[in-house]
């Protein structure tokens, strides 16, 4: 069984956790000032300063190797704790496990097959606005950090558009490490059920099939161990009623706005880690340290393995050119029986709103017979074009190429050709943003027209090991392309018009010259609110003239054939 230590730690060795009967967590400083303790303590451990947050803290990472990491043919597992800063049993589970591992001299055979690099706290503002009133929903610790960055961005949404400094410091990481298999712990929200944990990973329709098998694999060994010391698991549950789970359970796929999702993208198998909000947090925190000993275990286990699947797969991403590429999938109607544990579930009558408000009795465990989609289908497939090209003024998107380590070049000399891209109809915007952002709304029309690219346009290639991280950020209808993100809002702003006294004899002009013009227009009139809208019908003229923004709701960004590709220069 994975205890987290037999015997009580020395005293100055302890945590803010283990001092308080694990009824508080320290604050950030403490996670420096162990990590650098360590640091000195061991020579199997280095602290990296990888960033600076936005309110100028230190982002640190502590690196648990037994030699050189580059080049040492093993596996590097890159945990995540924090992200969530209220969400934190992750920090005080990992800080334990290194101790555990470099002072106490256990688990040595963890270190013998990988390399650990662990970020005690990636929300590191957000872990500072530590108060008793961040997390209604849950139970301890005594105080705890918030869940968004000082400039309220919510990091676990992050990850493909990189707005923060934090995010750009943890990229800048990841690229530099190269990880072959990451953890994003957290915590849950949501009702009261048996289960210690959840976890999450990329569905057989994102991954590589041969990184699907190994994380198949992983899921099955860490649930087994799991229970056999005492910790009961579910997958991470999304849609379902928790008053009346007999009704049917889903799952939730992840786009690579989030950590999962975004390890999918770059050929990387990732868990995410959630433990039960209700659970006391020392059995949180234990709960979290099983989970991820479990997994650290397998990767050792099959260190050789797990590198060559993720080799297999940043080499067949290079041949993806032509293919078909999953970029968004949705719940297959398939569903297999499922036992869910929970407890019996007793609401009552709120007082204050009148509504009915859930409850459970936890002396009276049930479980109930129901049945779970947890298979996935693909919702948006394109295939890979030879490359993308970028305008040279899109500054913000190419700068992204940058961050996230992607590969392409730039052209040394304008050029006028036609080429593949989409214009936009039925495009609508939302009355508020969503992480700072306001998220269009469209239908993509795959066009061909006349283009000119100026000198210094950027040349994405999709044959690169980045390959569908590339269409996942270029490609319109992907989940969370930067289209969506609205990195390119302005193509769908008008900024010429029309005065009806200039609009009006041109018009009549346009009606002379065009009869099949004309039966479009009468066609039009049979709208009602089309024929009683005079700005509209004569819109319908200007919008048809040579006057009309011809790269309005246009996209800039183009799809290349090889042909087209080797003439730009």
């Amino acid at each position: 069984m994975l205890n987290l230590i037999p015997t009580p730690p020395p005293q100055d060795w302890q945590l803010t956790y283990e001092k308080s009967k694990f009824m508080e967590t320290g604050r950030y400083a403490e996670a420096i000032e162990f990590c650098k303790r360590l640091d000195d303590a061991s020579p199997n451990a280095k602290v990296i300063r990888y960033g600076t947050s936005g309110e100028g803290r230190p982002m640190i990472a502590l690196l648990i190797s037994k030699g050189q990491v580059k080049g040492s043919g093993k596996p590097l597992i890159l945990v995540i704790n924090g992200i969530h800063a209220g969400e934190i049993e992750g920090k005080d589970a990992n800080l334990i496990l290194a101790r555990r591992i470099l002072i106490n001299k256990k688990d040595q055979h963890l270190i013998d097959r990988v390399n650990l690099l662990i970020i005690p706290v990636f929300n590191v503002d957000g872990h500072e606005r530590f108060s008793a009133y961040s997390r209604i929903n849950q139970n301890g610790p005594m105080e705890m950090g918030w869940r968004t960055t000082a400039t309220n961005r919510n990091l676990n949404r992050d990850f493909i558009k990189a707005d923060t400094p934090e995010m750009r410091a943890w990229l800048k990481l990841f690229n530099e490490y190269k990880p072959d298999f990451f953890i994003d712990n957290h915590t849950t929200d949501g009702g009261d059920w048996q289960y210690d944990g959840a976890y999450a990973i990329s569905t057989a329709q994102t991954q590589h099939p041969s990184v699907a098998e190994w994380s198949s694999r992983l899921v099955k060994s860490m649930t087994e161990g799991a229970r056999k010391d005492g910790y009961l698991l579910s997958p991470y549950l999304g849609g379902f009623d928790a008053s009346a789970p007999e009704r049917g359970i889903s799952i939730e796929d992840f786009s690579p706005r989030y950590s999962t999702g975004y390890g999918s993208a770059v050929n990387r198998p990732s868990m995410l880690v959630e433990t039960h909000v209700l659970k006391p947090y020392k059995r949180r925190v234990e709960t979290t340290y099983n989970m991820n000993v479990q997994m650290i275990g397998f990767c050792a286990r099959t260190a050789s393995d797990l590198k060559a699947r993720n080799s297999r797969a940043d080499s067949d991403a290079k041949k993806m050119v032509g293919k078909p590429v999953v970029l968004g999938t949705r719940a297959a109607s398939a569903s297999r029986p499922f036992e869910f544990l929970g407890y019996e579930y007793k609401p009552y009558v709120s007082e204050i709103s009148g509504a009915e408000i859930p409850s459970w009795n936890r002396s009276k465990k049930i479980a109930v017979k129901t049945t779970i989609r947890d298979k996935f289908e693909p919702r948006t497939t394109i295939l890979a074009p030879y490359a993308y090209a970028i305008p040279a003024q899109w500054t913000e998107a190419i700068e992204l190429l940058e961050v996230h380590g992607i590969g392409y070049r730039k052209t040394k000399a304008s050029a006028r050709g036609t080429f593949s891209t989409y214009r936009f109809d039925n495009v609508q915007f939302p009355r508020s943003p969503f992480e700072g952002r306001f998220m269009p709304t469209f239908t993509a029309v795959a066009i061909r027209e006349a283009r000119t690219l100026p000198a210094g346009s950027v040349l994405v290639g999709s044959g690169q090991a980045k390959g569908k991280l590339v269409s996942h950020l270029l490609e319109p209808d992907a989940p969370d392309s930067l289209l969506r993100w609205g990195f390119f809002n302005a193509i769908f702003e008008e900024k010429e018009f029309f005065e009806d006294y200039a609009m009006e004899p041109y018009a009549k002009r346009m009606l002379q010259n065009d009869p099949m013009l004309l039966a479009k227009f009468q066609e039009a009139l049979k709208n009602p609110a089309f024929a009683n809208n005079p700005s509209a019908r004569l819109a319908f003229f200007y919008e048809r003239s040579p006057f009309a923004d011809a790269k309005l709701r246009k996209y800039p960004v183009l799809r290349l054939r090889k042909e087209e590709t080797g003439r730009l220069k």
